[in-house]
């Protein structure tokens, strides 16, 4: 993907900050096993790309990393519990763009996004498919947008929660082309897919990661996806810049995964984190993984350059959701 390069100049900018080698923790480190909150619900596209990763975060490290899903509040339950944890490196967050999301979306959070977690890794990254149910009337991401300009506030999108990534891509393109619908969140992807197979709701954002199945399965129509170039998982889907919709034209987005710990984790712990991650995330095998399940691994940044992205992410989406009108709750 074109952005990927784009995260990947400003990674490479912030290197240069940290120390020139790693230093592998002190200890025993780690003697016990290692809580993996993930704040959506079972069968959602973090939980699903969060458990994979355990799995091979397990083996690299010689540990047990036991998920533990603590969802509601887009995320910001599974964090705060992270925040307010022993920074020891025994209980770790694994979040998406709703990380950063999030301090636009809610006046007063239990925590800082940036102040109180350290940044261990980005990881990866996968594009958005708008989707339809598969008797939709909509054949293409033009006659949707279109029906919900005839008709303002008549049609009703689905997502998992506010902040997440099926939230916010469909805020900037109905922002983009001044079309509205209604935004009703649920408690987890699998709910919305639900409402929409039944026809309750016209569409729903879905991340590749778990769009791929219903596609596949024919249970819904992909009408775009959000990445700047066709994807090769679904070669013969139009983007979002191909939908024929002017305000479109330069339209693109991915969703991300990161690693975070607790503030003031001890550094020898964070390194040995870091190194191990970065191992996993060059496993082929893994790799592998990650592209059938509609993501590739993020450019390589050490722990300077993670922070320093997830500052601009914060940056760039109190912009978003400003430009977007979307008031703090």
């Amino acid at each position: 993907m074109q952005r990927r390069a784009v995260v990947a100049i400003s990674l490479a900018a912030a290197a240069s900050l940290t120390a020139p080698r790693l230093v592998r923790a002190q200890g025993s480190y780690p003697d016990k096993p290692v809580r993996l909150i993930l704040p959506f619900s079972a069968g959602g596209p973090t939980d699903t790309l969060g458990r994979v990763f355990a799995e091979q975060l397990s083996r690299q490290m010689n540990a047990r990393v036991l998920v533990e899903n603590r969802t509601g509040a887009g995320s910001t339950i599974g964090a705060d519990v992270v925040a307010k944890a022993a920074p020891d490196g025994y209980t770790l967050l694994f979040n998406n763009l709703s990380h950063s999301i999030n301090s636009s979306l809610y006046r007063r959070l239990s925590y800082d996004t940036v102040a109180d977690f350290v940044p261990v890794s980005v990881l990866m990254e996968g594009p958005v498919v708008v989707l339809v149910g598969a008797n939709s009337a909509h054949r293409t991401l033009k006659e949707l947008i279109d029906a919900a300009r005839t008709r303002p506030d008549a049609l009703d999108y689905g997502s998992a929660g506010n902040g997440s990534a099926a939230h916010v891509s469909m805020v900037q393109i109905l922002a983009k082309t001044g079309a509205r619908m209604n935004h009703v969140v649920y408690r987890g992807v699998a709910n919305a897919m639900t409402d929409l197979l039944s026809g309750a709701i016209v569409s729903v954002n879905d991340t590749s990661t778990t769009a791929l199945g219903s596609i596949r399965g024919g249970l819904v129509r992909p009408l775009a996806v959000t990445s700047p170039t066709r994807v090769p998982f679904l070669p013969d889907l139009p983007t979002v810049r191909e939908s024929g919709i002017p305000e479109l034209a330069d339209f693109q987005m991915s969703t991300w995964n990161m690693l975070l710990a607790p503030a003031a984790t001890p550094r020898p712990i964070l390194e040995r984190l870091h190194e191990d991650v970065r191992t996993v995330m060059k496993d082929p095998t893994f790799v592998a993984k990650l592209i059938e399940l509609g993501n590739v691994p993020m450019p390589e940044a050490d722990m300077a350059g993670t922070r320093a992205f997830l500052v601009s992410e914060v940056e760039r989406w109190r912009g978003v959701m400003s430009q977007a009108g979307v008031q703090p709750e």
